[in-house]
């Protein structure tokens, strides 16, 4: 059986749910605000993410760039992140599959897009970030 992570009191994730649930929060913020600092924030320096059609994008410049072109052909749309299963690998390193929604800025309903990520996520400090996976 895996041990599981001690957090400080006051730290600011309590469970290992909760810190995904955050990370998912944050890639979230960042794509619906084109936040970009903050969109590189949710990943390693060395991240590794596989898109729909098999491009290979390898690290932040890449992973911006992609994110960047996909927003401005869809500039109606936001992205709505769901936290479907967690798994720990390790002490610091789990797999988070989300659903990810695209739905119309102001509105209610999904816009045709969906898609169900895998992320490989590392515990770095108090913040989690994706170092692999797949995107839209």
């Amino acid at each position: 059986m895996l041990e599981h992570a001690v957090y400080p009191i006051g730290s600011g994730c309590q469970s290992d749910q909760g810190c995904a649930q955050q990370l998912l929060s944050r890639l979230q913020r960042a794509i619906n605000q084109r936040n970009w600092p903050l969109f590189r924030s949710c990943f390693t320096e060395q991240v590794v993410l596989v898109n729909l059609l098999g491009q290979r994008l390898a690290g932040h410049a890449e992973l911006v760039r992609y994110q960047q072109q996909l927003i401005d052909m869809h500039q109606d749309r936001v992205w709505i992140y769901q936290l479907l299963h967690l798994q720990q690998l390790d002490l610091d390193t789990f797999l988070i599959n989300a659903e990810q929604q695209w739905q119309h800025r102001g509105l209610q309903h999904k816009v045709g897009l969906c898609s169900t990520p895998l992320y490989v996520v590392t515990r770095q400090g108090r913040q989690w970030r994706i170092c692999a996976g797949n995107t839209l």
